[in-house]
């Protein structure tokens, strides 16, 4: 079991923006060549991204002028990802609302940003300038990304939760660089008959099989495993209701085997040592604690542990998956709108949740902030190899990073086992 000592996050750069953010707002873009960077978007319209530059310890936080988001205008979600080979180059997606003289006068609106020549180096400036403008019909919620296989050629779509209790895939057309929107039924049959509008959607993507998980504001959860060697077939399908809305749904192993996904993309799964049978899934809902499901794609949501405390401060409205003691196995973190931000650590003694005996979660450290919390990402910030927090608040955008003493020991630690197995081996042989 972990120390509390061992989880410990001190605040290094507070970004304030112009109005409040939503749990929609926070979108990290990770970049071999550029760097990594945050985007957080405001409901007044603008988007402030923060980045480390090269050989630079003091963030960069300026406005990016994306355009066609007029003053007037509410941004509702942001989602961003790179095009698979050959094209290469970053997109990005927004979502807003356009408000006229009431709200029965308002309009929707789907922003789609590239720059003109798809480049591995990009300029955000450039990108912000070429935008694709598209009408709907719906309200958005959120607005996330996806792979799929069109004629044999992998591509990757933008999904827009809707409140038409519908999925919408948009997804490029190469030949003439623009999105169009394709019928979501015949690449994720998931994605049907749903009972209340979608708040939060997470897909997994495999060579072979997709997972898709989804949670509603009528309380509705469910998780499907697709078959994709042929046309999408569920094979798997678990569902439950639970008493309010679906703040946050969160599939994830317990293992933190990191993993080189390809062109960088978070659902895209490639580590043949994690299989799916051992996946969890975590659920938060405005009005309850938030749980675990564990082995949630054999047993489905047979088996569920309770996060202590997590009930304590107000609804959770954002959670993160990430090894923050370096233990090699994920923690769970929470953030509220009670203004309080809380890691759990699993603290069964078996090495995964496929045993559910004696399973539990401990709340191993928490921080209280001014403001209620809305987006939480554990990403390489400052490019130095060690991930930060990037908490996304009523007030601005908050980023962690590990306390430098502890980080010292705590390599230290792990070199000197890998020291000692690699000894071990040699006597071995």
């Amino acid at each position: 079991m972990a120390d509390r000592e061992e989880v410990n996050f001190e605040e290094i750069h507070f970004s304030p923006i112009p109005s409040q953010t939503n749990i929609y707002g926070l979108t990290k873009i990770e970049s071999r060549e550029e760097g990594n960077k945050i985007f957080l978007a405001s409901l007044s319209g603008r988007v402030v991204c923060l980045e480390y530059l090269s050989n630079s310890l003091v963030p960069t936080s300026r406005e990016v002028p994306f355009t066609y988001i007029p003053e007037s205008a509410e941004i509702v979600s942001t989602d961003a990802f790179n095009r698979p080979e050959p094209s290469k180059g970053l997109v990005v997606g927004i979502s807003l609302i356009l408000l006229k003289n009431s709200r029965s006068h308002q309009k929707q609106f789907l922003n789609i940003y590239s720059a003109l020549e798809s480049k591995a180096v990009f300029s955000l400036d450039s990108i912000a300038e070429g935008c694709q403008h598209l009408e709907l019909d719906f309200v958005p919620f959120q607005l996330t990304h996806a792979e799929v296989f069109i004629k044999g050629r992998r591509e990757i779509v933008f999904l827009l939760c809707g409140s038409d209790e519908s999925v919408h895939m948009f997804c490029e057309d190469r030949i003439h660089k623009r999105f169009e929107e394709q019928p979501v039924k015949n690449y994720f049959p998931e994605l049907q008959n749903l009972p209340s509008n979608i708040l939060w959607l997470e897909v997994l993507t495999e060579q072979s099989r997709r997972v898709t998980v989804l949670g509603c504001q009528d309380g509705y959860v469910k998780v499907a495993v697709t078959d994709l060697t042929g046309e999408p077939n569920i094979v798997k399908e678990h569902s439950l209701h639970r008493d309010g809305p679906i703040s946050s749904v969160k599939l994830f192993s317990l293992t933190s085997c990191k993993t080189e996904a390809i062109d960088d993309e978070k659902n895209i799964i490639e580590d043949e040592t994690d299989p799916i049978s051992e996946y969890h899934l975590l659920v938060s809902c405005s009005i309850e604690a938030s749980v675990v499901f564990t082995n949630i794609i054999n047993e489905g949501f047979t088996s569920m542990v309770t996060l202590p405390d997590s009930d304590d401060f107000d609804c959770v409205t954002c959670t993160c998956i990430a090894d923050v003691d370096w233990d090699g196995r994920n923690e769970v973190i929470l953030g509220t709108y009670g203004q309080e931000l809380l890691v759990y650590k699993c603290i069964s003694g078996e090495s995964s949740l496929q045993s559910c005996c004696n399973v539990d979660f401990q709340l191993i450290w928490r921080r209280s902030f001014a403001n209620p919390l809305f987006a939480i990402e554990y990403v390489d910030l400052t490019n130095d190899g060690m991930e930060e927090i990037a908490v996304a608040s009523l007030s601005g955008l908050h980023v962690l990073q590990h306390n430098l003493n502890k980080t010292e020991e705590n390599l230290s630690k792990i070199k000197e086992t890998a020291l000692q197995d690699s000894q071990e081996k040699e006597s071995v042989t």
